[in-house]
């Protein structure tokens, strides 16, 4: 994310041990006190101008020092935002989030678990079911099971594979 909201308002002009007790608190509530409230999805540079604005009006309504003038100039900073959101456009749709290296590695194992609990659970289960119910009943039907069953499970074992080795010459 951006800076803190004390850095930030330091920017602007210095700052009480009672108004960085109240920026500090501010820090969890500044979403939903502007952005969140105002609905919509909004996008990171969105997000960042709303702090950095909100700060530069926070140090030029707040006329005092204590945490009360502080409460008291934010309610003014919030209702100037709820205007026109200050100049910033809502987007569409919502951005998508930045996948972070913990996130790649946790959907690349998560691909190789899939694979073997689909060949484990899913389509040994079909082949022995189609596999026992053929061999009881030795119907023409039940072998085309039993052969669709050991078909989807080649199948699917190379499209995985298929897939892997293209990632891989991609990277």
């Amino acid at each position: 994310m951006s800076e803190s909201l004390v850095t930030e308002f330091k920017q602007h002009r210095s700052l009480s041990p009672e108004g960085e007790r109240f920026l500090v608190q501010l820090e969890s509530n500044i979403a939903q006190d502007l952005w969140k409230s105002a609905g919509g999805n909004w996008s990171r540079e969105s997000v960042k101008h709303f702090r950095q604005v909100g700060m530069e009006k926070l140090a030029s309504f707040s006329k005092g020092e204590s945490f009360e003038d502080f409460q008291k100039a934010w309610i003014e900073v919030v209702r100037d935002f709820h205007k026109d959101c200050w100049g910033e456009k809502r987007l569409q749709k919502k951005e998508k989030k930045v996948q972070t290296e913990s996130d790649k590695i946790f959907w690349e194992l998560f691909s190789y678990i899939w694979a073997l609990l689909q060949t484990v659970f899913i389509t040994k289960t079909a082949v022995f079911y189609f596999g026992i119910k053929s061999a009881q009943e030795d119907t023409t039907e039940g072998k085309v099971y039993v052969v669709l069953a050991i078909l989807f499970s080649f199948v699917s074992l190379a499209w995985f594979a298929i897939r892997k080795s293209r990632k891989k010459k991609g990277s």
